[in-house]
């Protein structure tokens, strides 16, 4: 849960919910490991050797669509074009893979694969292709149809075998992905196989067999990525006793040998935060924030664990305030310092107004489609009895997050005070509605454990 500003009417953040926030960051940064693709054309961010690269995929995806839609070319020879195109993307495509955050797929090289494949099943490259396309649109019904076609004409190739299950797993069919994986361990012990079905494992919520299967990966290949993995999992199933201790054994030795990852860094802070080591937790988060700034991950969780660690309070906000000088461009460091100071007797005893408004709208203007700081603007105003202006912040926040019930039910008090009763009674059905659900998953989740 989201803490909010210091006041009576607003819940205060626990630490259960605190860590059950960050290993759900942690697990976000090990995910998303899609195979490569080989149509992808990126944004207008990329560097210039990347934008070089696109180029060449582009020019190939339209000459696939061109291909096909060529009058004066036979329905035999368009495919052939459309497969020698992807021939030579291939090889940019790796690099595009792994630099990309945001590849745009041009729809005419959708159409244009579906056409070639449904003319030519027996193309592998072009049915593989159509595959790994649904593959990076999150497509996984249409990723595993395509990916099972060219498996069968592909005599067995491990990449496609691997990429169908990867789909597999996504579209749920985790009995069919764990055997695709089980059949190719057979051939091969690889680590990333292993890692595949490590995940797999923890999907069918069979956690022993889960961690058995990433300890073997990282034991095969200690890679940054089969390490963080390894020690994540340990770390996000801490109702097995000493599973935290082993956490922070593999976080430990994951710094030591990539020093430079704050992946790795923000993992071994929140897992010593897990066991209650809490100087060595603000240390290494601390560090983290020293290393990579623009990760917003650890600012939050320093911003978040002061609230439930007064011992830790006056050390956090001096180094919120470090930050937030040192790095002025970053909007979580503003942010958490403007809570800091708020949190301090700033906002109920009216020291740092200014200033605390200033550092907030920074922040809001920093990262707009960050709900947060127009939140906690709206609960400033509303201390100042700037209502007006405070609806606006708060209604910018439920814009942003419908589903952050605090900046529901404060627009119903606000309404309620400025004599708006439809509408107050509007939001404060929504505040009811959305802590009713959060009431039956948290039920749901005590079930479980």
């Amino acid at each position: 849960m989201t803490r909010l500003f210091k006041s009576s009417k607003t819940p205060m953040a626990r630490p259960g919910a605190i860590m059950s926030l960050a290993c759900c960051w942690l697990r976000t940064s090990s995910r998303k490991r899609l195979p490569v693709y080989r149509l992808i054309v990126v944004d207008e961010k990329c560097s210039a050797v990347q934008n070089f690269v696109s180029s060449s995929l582009l020019r190939a995806a339209q000459v696939c669509w061109c291909a096909w839609e060529s009058r004066e070319m036979s329905v035999g020879r368009r495919v052939q074009s459309i497969t020698l195109a992807l021939s030579l993307a291939m090889p940019c495509s790796a690099a595009i893979a792994q630099t990309s955050s945001a590849a745009k797929i041009q729809p005419q090289a959708e159409r244009a694969l579906l056409a070639a494949a449904e003319h030519d099943p027996g193309n592998v490259q072009v049915v593989s292709s159509l595959g790994e396309y649904y593959l990076h649109r999150e497509k996984w019904r249409e990723g595993v149809y395509w990916l099972t076609q060219a498996y069968a004409v592909s005599s067995g190739s491990e990449s496609i075998e691997y990429d169908l299950a990867f789909a597999c797993m996504h579209a749920g069919e985790l009995e069919n992905a764990k055997r695709q994986i089980q059949q190719m361990l057979a051939q091969t012990d690889s680590a990333r196989l292993h890692n595949l079905l490590g995940e797999i494992e923890e999907r069918r919520s069979n956690d022993l067999n889960a961690l058995k299967e990433y300890h073997r990966a990282a034991e095969i290949d200690p890679s940054e990525s089969n390490v963080f993995d390894l020690a994540t999992f340990l770390l996000g199933h801490k109702k097995y006793v000493g599973f935290v201790d082993e956490s922070i054994k593999f976080f430990r030795y994951g710094v030591s040998k990539y020093p430079r990852s704050s992946q790795m860094m923000v993992g071994l802070g929140v897992a010593l935060y897990a066991s209650e080591q809490y100087d060595e937790a603000l240390r290494t988060l601390c560090a983290a924030v020293d290393m990579d700034p623009r990760d917003r991950r650890p600012i939050e969780f320093l911003g978040k664990a002061r609230r439930v660690s007064p011992e830790l309070a006056k050390e956090v906000d001096r180094r919120l305030q470090d930050f937030a000088q040192r790095y002025p461009e970053n909007a979580a460091m503003s942010y958490y310092y403007a809570v800091s100071l708020w949190d301090r007797g700033g906002g109920e005893e009216g020291r740092n107004l200014v200033k605390i408004e200033t550092l907030l709208r920074k922040a809001q203007a920093l990262s707009p489609k960050w709900y947060e700081p127009d939140y906690q603007l709206g609960v400033l105003y509303e201390q100042e009895k700037r209502y007006s202006e405070a609806i606006g912040a708060m209604e910018r926040a439920v814009k942003i997050n419908s589903e952050f019930y605090p900046a529901h039910f404060r627009l119903a008090v606000l309404y309620q005070r400025t004599g708006d009763k439809a509408k107050a009674a509007h939001e404060a059905a929504i505040v009811q509605r959305l802590k009713d659900r959060d009431r039956k998953i948290d039920t749901s989740q005590e079930t479980d454990e």
